[in-house]
């Protein structure tokens, strides 16, 4: 694959510069204030208990649950929310880094190089809140994925959305196939896996009880051990898999970016209007069969349901995000008044994002207030819901002084090698 940026007919500006203001897509940053939101929701689980083991013992994220409206949130946010909004990040990310190699190409001869600065330093931001601040970090993988999109950025769009299809249909169908086989082994065997789903339990049973013991009546110091050993183990078991999950995504955010869906929205119009319809009329279904097979599923790792919960999720939940997106974008120009708020918090989103984990381990954890474990679905919305508001008014209040979040300042300095101004 030719590289296009060795090419040095003109001359370019030896000192790379940030995205400015007039520059940005006012209905990406709505995007992403709105995908925010969603990761928060579905967070609440993750900081308020050990969801990650609950949910592997198949008692969903919130464990065991009673209550009408506990319940009824957790199916909403089952159907409508787990799942979108991740997707959704990832797709943005995949954007983000097209438009700033993009911009690169045009102010330095080393695009690549300004690239790969920029994703070591969201790395090593993302490992500093995965070991530090909260366990359920995704920055640090979001980072690593990224090194790969540099084979894709000349490459055409058709082959960018074939390779992005390509991985995620095959990645399923792999996964499908293991769950398949390992379904059919315990019809024909019902004992045959029994001894290792009992020692998976008891390893998720023993991991919960420490959770609990450390975040909730824990030193500082055994806080920090106990995260620790949940991010390892996130990583070791989730880290591999995601990326045949999220480097499509960021594939299709290139493909987005390349197409300019979000900077020629009237243009792309027609097909924006199909995504969208096709995106409601595939997604939802498919999240209310993931519903459904995830429940029957639940307790019993290796059965066909989970195969069902597996692909429903898989192209469920790209389908149901793509269809807000498109909504945000089709509807931006006519409402920007609506989305405005939402575009203060997108417009620092990487801040925004690591507030979200500061503000909730000293609401739970116990060098705060220790609410972990006390606080169900119900609470969990109205909490989020909260945070977030406040996140938009501080956003805005930032953003009038500001010209970019306090994190994305130090990330832009950084890959640029340079103090930007920070005042407007």
């Amino acid at each position: 694959m030719e590289t296009q940026e060795h090419t040095q007919e003109t001359p370019k500006q030896s000192t790379a510069q940030p995205v400015l203001l007039q520059e940005r897509v006012g209905s990406v940053d709505a995007i992403r204030g709105f995908a925010l939101l969603g990761i928060l929701i579905i967070n609440m689980a993750l900081f308020s208990g050990p969801a990650t083991y609950f949910y592997i013992l198949g008692k969903g994220f919130w464990g065991d649950l009673t209550g009408f409206w506990n319940t009824a949130i957790v199916s909403f946010t089952d159907i409508f929310v787990a799942g979108k909004f991740y997707t959704m990040f990832a797709f943005l990310f995949g954007l983000g880094f097209f438009i700033f190699f993009e911009r690169a190409k045009e102010k330095t001869n080393s695009p690549r190089i300004l690239f790969y600065k920029r994703l070591c330093i969201l790395l090593l931001i993302g490992l500093i809140h995965g070991f530090f601040i909260w366990s359920g970090d995704v920055l640090h993988g979001l980072a690593l994925f990224g090194f790969l999109l540099p084979f894709f950025f000349n490459r055409k769009p058709k082959t960018i959305l074939r390779w992005a299809f390509g991985i995620f249909i095959g990645f399923f169908l792999v996964i499908a196939m293991i769950f398949g086989l390992l379904a059919v082994a315990k019809m024909a065997e019902p004992g045959i896996m029994g001894a290792s789903v009992q020692t998976l339990f008891a390893d998720m049973e023993s991991r919960i009880a420490a959770s609990f013991q450390a975040y909730r009546y824990g030193t500082l110091a055994e806080i920090q051990a106990q995260r620790v050993s949940d991010t390892l183990f996130l990583i070791a078991n989730n880290l591999f898999a995601s990326v045949f999950i999220i480097f499509p995504l960021f594939l299709l955010g290139l493909y987005a970016g390349k197409k300019g869906f979000f900077q020629n929205t009237e243009t792309n119009r027609p097909t924006l209007k199909k995504i969208w319809l096709w995106g409601l009329i595939i997604g939802l279904p498919l999240s209310v069969v993931k519903f459904i097979s995830g429940n029957l599923a639940a307790g019993s790792p290796y059965s066909f349901f989970e195969v069902i919960r597996i692909g429903a999720g898989f192209f469920g939940d790209l389908a149901l995000a793509l269809f807000y997106m498109t909504s945000f974008v089709l509807l931006y120009q006519k409402r920007k008044q609506i989305f405005a708020p939402l575009g203060y918090a997108g417009r620092m989103a990487l801040s925004n994002y690591l507030f979200q984990s500061i503000v909730c381990v000293l609401i739970f954890y116990n060098f705060g207030l220790g609410f972990y474990g006390q606080i169900g679905p119900a609470l969990g919305l109205l909490l989020a819901l909260a945070i977030f508001t406040v996140q938009v008014y501080l956003s805005k209040l930032w953003l009038q002084r500001y010209q970019y979040g306090p994190v994305e300042w130090l990330w832009k300095s950084l890959t640029y090698g340079k103090f930007f101004k920070m005042k407007n």
